[in-house]
């Protein structure tokens, strides 16, 4: 039975209320079966597993979480990820039940006999893993003001995971991941070198130095001739932008990935990337949310750390299709470098999820 006047989080938890509403079995493993659950990790002196009574089956039970369904971040707590087939591989009790989001408007309480365990494995290699590219709200995060903006700058890495695009809290995978991630993608692992990394990243240290002041030269005297020729309808004598000519080169590989990107929808016919700015600014955003998950940072900082992300690209840009369209010239030179292959394509699809998506926060939330 719904609880009147509660909004399950994200899709996942309303596919389970459905199901459990209809009094639907296997609508309930469906909704389940390809996502990540999230089991409490064991305190030191613990049990490993956090089997419990539950009133409501009258026996034991071993809870698990859905993602939408975490607890606020507490710098203790932690989850670990699990799937529907590691649960079934190593149940430990026949007779014992799986708790989905126990003692909430979205519980879900499976028996897990060998036979109901089969079932689970057969629904998972039918649904298999969670796919990336997918955009995923969170209902209960950030929808409006400055952090949902910054949160949005950060946007095409979450869809890219199928994360919420708009959380700031326990997890981005899990603890272990996000630790592993900052880790080895960004030789973070103290708050010091947090911090360090997170005023590079805001101050755009890591784009290309050379082809970024040749955008930011090549979009500066655009604007000073689009000056020029309007005050010269008016009648006035300028300087305007004589010295275009002495600007640094844009490379021969931005305008090969320009002009496609004019084929492909991700500048408009006569559109140029402006600016490479919004790579660093989406991995701030980012950087952040790892820092969350590992414990390296808290959710004030990180709140504040997200606020200054977006307004870091509100100095470069002057609209999401400009960010956008610096974001994903900024992975090309990164990691696809003139291919045109996998990682062109999926630069492709998140572009054209996050700006046609009607409940995309590049298309709900202001840029400025």
């Amino acid at each position: 039975m719904a609880t009147p006047g509660w909004m399950p989080p994200t899709d996942t938890e309303r596919r389970l209320c459905e199901a459990t509403a209809r009094g639907d079995w296997d609508g309930q493993i469906a909704a389940i079966a390809g996502e990540d659950l999230y089991l409490a990790a064991p305190q030191q002196g613990q049990d490993p597993l956090p089997v419990y009574d539950d009133p409501a089956t009258g026996g034991k039970c071993i809870p698990v979480l859905t993602r939408g369904m975490l607890p606020p971040w507490q710098p203790q707590q932690f989850f670990d990820r699990v799937s529907m087939e590691e649960l079934a591989q190593d149940w430990p009790n026949d007779k014992w039940r799986l708790a989905v989001n126990p003692g909430t408007p979205c519980a879900a309480y499976l028996p897990a006999s060998p036979a109901h365990r089969a079932g689970w494995m057969q629904r998972r290699a039918q649904v298999g893993p969670r796919p990336g590219g997918l955009l995923v709200t969170h209902f209960g995060g950030p929808l409006h003001g400055p952090v949902a903006q910054g949160l949005a700058c950060g946007a095409p890495i979450a869809v890219h995971h199928s994360v919420p695009w708009n959380e700031l809290g326990t997890a981005f995978l899990d603890h272990a991941a996000d630790a592993q991630t900052l880790r080895e993608q960004w030789s973070v692992t103290d708050p010091a070198s947090w911090q360090q990394r997170l005023d590079q990243l805001l101050g755009g240290q890591f784009v290309p130095a050379e082809t970024e002041a040749a955008l930011r030269a090549r979009a500066g005297a655009r604007g000073a001739e689009a000056a020029e020729a309007a005050e010269s309808t008016a009648g006035q004598e300028t300087t305007g932008a004589q010295d275009a000519a002495d600007a640094p080169a844009v490379p021969e590989l931005v305008t090969k990935y320009e002009e496609r990107f004019r084929t492909d929808g991700l500048l408009p016919a006569d559109g140029q990337v402006v600016s490479l700015a919004a790579l660093d600014h989406a991995h701030a955003v980012n950087l952040v949310r790892w820092g969350l998950g590992a414990r390296l940072c808290a959710p004030q900082q990180a709140e504040q750390a997200v606020t200054q992300a977006g307004a870091k690209a509100r100095e470069v840009y002057g609209s999401w299709e400009e960010f956008a369209a610096g974001y994903a010239l900024g992975r090309m030179l990164a990691f696809d470098n003139g291919w045109f292959g996998p990682q062109y394509a999926e630069a492709v699809h998140l572009h054209r999820v996050l700006t046609q998506a009607p409940s995309s926060p590049w298309r709900g939330l202001p840029f400025a």
